[in-house]
């Protein structure tokens, strides 16, 4: 009676459309089958974890109506779920070991050039051999030339300064696909919460038919350089506002109270810029960020967010490597400076003259405006 290989089909709990239309598989007109059971594994940052979804297209093209498993940690779970052609998420754990150990993969991605994400991915035993990176011997090994040359831009910081390629250009290589047409991350968005995030904006600024610039002020605590200080942030938006009429918003998770505190408390009582954080939700975020018009980031979760729901931004650069991320035909537009040789260092330093002090915020201002004026870019849902 029950259509096993139905990618709806959930076991412990009633499919969506049982409860949505009381369906049942004998009679179900939603019936969607499988034959390939993929699992990707990504255990990454946030934000490598959504660009990595660029990759789907590309997995799913490569198999015969697949049903593809998602193993990710629990901050990025959420998220996941988001995904255009994930049918589960799987999140790390001690349940989750028993899932892939008994999942009866037909492959397995595993693009983290890490011994973690490797020895799950062995453990996983696919029928095909792992695309990506796999242990052997104790030892991470590649599954093709592409997989060692990212290995070796691992290894050889040379390499890394030397690379002129998106990530995704090179994880499309591991995957023996085509590099040439990036295409953004697809994200399906709840409606209620687009309403919500609609509705808060309303409280912020009312009925303002100013244009919107979200500010993502942190960038997470490995690099603290990714991102602007509070005075440069505090200096860019009382310039940007001499010239342009705009509301602006703060934007972040709850790492960023303090930062966004000490930002409003420099400029000011002012009408026109707000913090809206988004400490609990990573969907609330994505749905906060599109009602904005333009976006300042750093290299982040914001950034990639932004792509996937075609918000035009500025994207500034230090420690971490303008080339691997992709511009989608302009709408990454990239700032870093040309003062200093150490760039994309992956680190952190205690240079007064920084890769983040050295960057010029009049360029800054002008390629905010050239951005704004370029208009979102309609995504379809």
């Amino acid at each position: 009676m029950i259509k096993f290989t139905c990618r709806h089909y959930a076991a412990s709990r009633p499919c969506a459309f049982n409860k949505i239309d009381g369906s049942e598989c004998p009679t179900c007109g939603h019936f969607s089958e499988y034959k390939d059971r993929i699992l990707f594994i990504k255990l990454d940052a946030i934000g490598d974890v959504l660009r990595s979804a660029s990759l789907l297209p590309a997995i799913v093209n490569r198999h015969d109506q697949p049903y593809v498993a998602w193993l990710t940690k629990k901050e990025s779970t959420d998220l996941v779920g988001m995904f255009k052609h994930v049918d589960e998420v799987i999140e790390l754990g001690e349940s989750g070991l028993a899932r892939i150990a008994t999942g009866g993969w037909d492959c397995v991605y595993s693009l983290s050039n890490d011994l973690p994400s490797a020895s799950l991915a062995t453990m996983a035993r696919s029928k095909r051999p792992t695309v990506g990176y796999y242990v052997e011997g104790g030892i991470i090994k590649p599954s093709n030339a592409a997989a060692e040359r990212w290995l070796e831009m691992a290894a050889f910081d040379r390499l890394k300064r030397a690379n002129t390629d998106t990530y995704q250009h090179h994880m499309l290589s591991i995957l023996e696909a085509d590099g040439s047409k990036i295409p953004p991350p697809a994200l399906l968005i709840d409606d209620d919460l687009l309403s919500a995030a609609k509705a808060r904006i309303a409280t912020l600024f009312g009925s303002s038919a100013r244009p919107r610039l979200a500010v993502a002020i942190g960038a997470g605590s490995r690099w603290p350089k990714k991102m602007l200080s509070v005075a440069q942030i505090c200096r860019y938006l009382r310039q940007l506002r001499d010239r342009i009429d705009v509301d602006v918003l703060l934007v972040g998770g709850s790492a960023e109270t303090e930062k966004a505190q000490a930002i409003l408390a420099e400029l000011g009582a002012t009408g026109r810029v707000k913090a809206a954080l988004t400490e609990h939700s990573v969907p609330e975020f994505v749905a906060l960020l599109n009602e904005a018009d333009v976006l300042v980031c750093a290299d982040s979760l914001a950034l990639h967010v932004a792509t996937a729901i075609g918000l035009p931004m500025v994207a500034v650069f230090g420690p971490t490597s303008p080339a691997e991320i992709a511009d989608f035909d302009g709408l990454v537009a990239k700032l870093w400076t040309d003062r200093l040789d150490c760039l994309i260092c992956y680190g952190d330093c205690s240079k007064e003259n920084n890769c983040m002090s050295l960057l010029d915020p009049e360029v800054l201002i002008e390629l905010t405006k050239a951005q704004l004026a370029r208009g979102r870019r309609k995504v379809s849902r």
